[in-house]
């Protein structure tokens, strides 16, 4: 007996896999004998529908906290890329482009995981977008940052500012116009050349060419394409947050339409109505898929409107009850400029939203677009923390540069880590300031990082010649950018740091700061003129993309997979011009140029770079405006 248990012992050490098999396969007969129904230990007066409820609610909150803190970790584990970046790039005074490059290993990183592993892509669809979705829906409110910490003593006069905004209106209509036509013209034209056509791009369907009597005008995406997508049934008006499932992945898990409460409903900034398939409450003009589980059990109508409007509630409390109180108490007013600036973003992106759900102003649906596209949530944001920093300011009779200064001073994390790895013996926390807009900057740059799972998912799309065409205009329009640009603001009569500040003028925000810093130029006006480019773009949109028909369902198989000249040439539109504002709108709007466009801002932004502050090209740049200067 004691040899049998002791063979049997090492048998189950050596070999624990026959043993799990033996169990699994025994298993399915040990509940054949079991009743459907377990009889209750309850006495008759218990409550099942209340027990179920509060289990239901406490398993909801239990997967909102795991929601949370997995955003937490994505947010982290950007930061740290970033980091491991800026220690690569600091010799040689290039760390600005450590975001860049995050975003290009995420990427990279992903497209390897999925050839050594096909389950990657429905790894990352069922656990890791919701985070990266919630993310890109809220890096916007690290964009009215540089306008709230204008410094009075930066403000130029009227004369200038005219010339600024003149300039301003001058070179968006001049790029806007020029990088579509460009990038359109280069894609048909391509079509027409018979080795590009054979090699690169597939034909239309003969009735496809027999109807619009112009074959060869749209661009034919590669033969691989993502699976065919469909709406969930929690489509929000925004849509960044909503689950975009497979027909495959919707039966492999059950419940797959919904991740959860909190990331389904969205917080983005969009700008869209409504689409057709959701439905008002003719009672209350609420959602139905706003609504919660349990009002189908008989809750007020409170309770959906809370479940809709609880981060605006939960914001207050905590800069009444956490960010007050800590000012008071130890003169820190970072947890309450941090609660302040989240509340006015949430309150305003809710806002937004709930009128353009609301049945005001319903008979009149182009007028409600206009109004939508209005109530941008970056203007309202920006507006409502200048008002919060001047009451603060007379509240406390501290000076508004103070205020606005400690507000963000331009202190990052990985600035912060490089000082503590390279000099830990005379680093000293207290000397680095971190408040809350570079906290909302740093989420910018989480942003731009995690933008490698959205070129991810396009893949398809930037594996083809569509993609080599986005980056050989990219380049190009590069470099005619930052020369054109200055040269026409020294024209327009303004002085060489503000002409400097439009070298870089569609950027985004981490790279265009450092860019301008090295050529000497002026930095105020180059933060407001990236914010308002990405706000122009952001109005204009919602009135363009329709009229270029866009398709706007960036996972949509189409006949034949093809993505027109229009479409791409749109989104490069779009990621030169409206840097990642302009790209964060058409990945809230699930639009397919969302890829063309965060791959043209990509290279557009590094070579960017790379003309304005990297020598020989900056050398050129400031001869040729001296020149130009004394030629004038």
């Amino acid at each position: 007996m004691v040899a049998s248990n002791s063979a049997r012992f090492t048998i189950f050490l050596t070999h624990p896999q026959k043993w799990l098999r033996g169990i699994r396969n025994k298993a399915s007969g040990v509940f054949d004998h079991l009743p459907l129904q377990m009889p209750s230990t309850y006495g008759p007066g218990y409550n099942h529908d209340g027990n179920a409820r509060r289990i239901t609610y406490g398993a909801a909150v239990a997967k909102k906290v795991v929601e949370f803190l997995g955003v937490v970790g994505v947010y982290l584990i950007s930061q740290v890329l970033t980091w491991c970046f800026v220690l690569v790039f600091r010799l040689h005074r290039l760390q600005f482009l450590s975001t860049i490059f995050g975003m290009i290993m995420v990427f990279f990183v992903m497209l390897v995981c999925q050839l050594v592993w096909q389950s990657t892509d429905a790894l990352y669809r069922h656990h890791i977008k919701s985070k990266v979705d919630f993310i890109n829906s809220n890096i916007g409110i690290g964009f009215p940052v540089p306008l709230i910490a204008i410094s009075f003593t930066s403000i130029l006069d009227a004369g200038g500012i005219g010339r600024i905004i003149g300039n301003f209106l001058t070179t968006n209509v001049m790029f806007w116009i020029l990088v579509f036509l460009l990038s359109w013209a280069a894609f048909v034209g391509a079509t027409r050349i018979p080795v590009m056509k054979a090699s690169c791009f597939h034909r239309r369907n003969v009735d496809l060419e027999n109807r619009s009597g112009q074959p060869g005008t749209a661009i034919a995406a590669p033969d691989v394409l993502p699976p065919a997508s469909r709406h969930s049934g929690s489509t929000t008006l925004n849509g960044t947050m909503t689950e975009y499932n497979t027909d495959k992945d919707a039966g492999s898990i059950p419940n797959s339409r919904t991740v959860s409460a909190y990331f389904t409903d969205s917080d983005c900034p969009s700008t869209t109505l409504p689409p057709p398939a959701v439905d008002l409450d003719p009672e209350r003009g609420l959602p139905n898929n706003a609504r919660v589980d349990g009002e189908n059990h008989g809750e007020p109508a409170w309770i959906a409107w809370m479940t809709v409007l609880y981060p605006i509630v939960l914001s207050g409390f905590l800069f009444l009850a956490v960010g007050l109180p800590v000012f008071v108490a130890s003169g820190d007013d970072r947890l309450l400029d941090g609660c302040m600036l989240w509340f006015a973003w949430i309150s305003t992106t809710r806002l937004q939203r709930a009128f353009a759900r609301s049945k005001f102003l319903v008979e009149s649906p182009s007028f409600k677009r206009t109004i939508t596209t209005l109530l941008n949530p970056v203007v309202f944001t920006t507006l409502a923390m200048l008002a919060y920093t001047r009451a603060k300011s007379a509240a406390t009779g501290e000076d508004v540069d103070e205020i606005s200064y400690k507000f963000s001073c331009g202190t990052s994390l990985s600035g912060i880590w490089t000082e503590m790895a390279l000099e830990p013996g005379s680093f000293r926390p207290g000397d680095y300031w971190f408040g809350a807009g570079d906290a909302a900057v740093s989420l910018l740059e989480c942003g731009i990082v995690v933008w490698g799972f959205k070129l991810f998912e396009c893949r398809h799309q930037l594996h083809s010649c569509q993609g080599l065409f986005v980056v050989v205009v990219s380049f190009f329009m590069a470099g005619v950018n930052v020369f054109l640009s200055v040269l026409l603001s020294i024209a327009m009569g303004l002085r060489t740091p503000e002409a400097y500040a439009f070298a870089t003028r569609s950027t985004t925000l981490a790279l265009s700061r450092p860019a301008t810093l090295v050529l000497g130029g002026n930095t105020v006006v180059n933060a407001a003129l990236v914010v308002s480019n990405g706000v122009l773009a952001q109005l204009i949109l919602p009135f363009l993309l329709p009229k270029l028909k866009i398709d706007t369902h960036a996972g949509d198989d189409k006949e034949k997979g093809s993505d027109s000249a229009v479409t791409v040439a749109a989104g490069m539109a779009v990621g030169i011009n409206g840097a990642a504002m302009g790209v964060s709108y058409l990945y809230d709007i699930k639009s397919r140029a969302a890829s063309y466009a965060a791959l043209s801002m990509t290279v557009f932004g590094v070579m960017t770079v790379v003309f304005a502050a990297v020598e020989p090209f900056s050398m050129l740049l400031t001869e040729l405006v001296s020149r130009y200067e004394a030629w004038l």
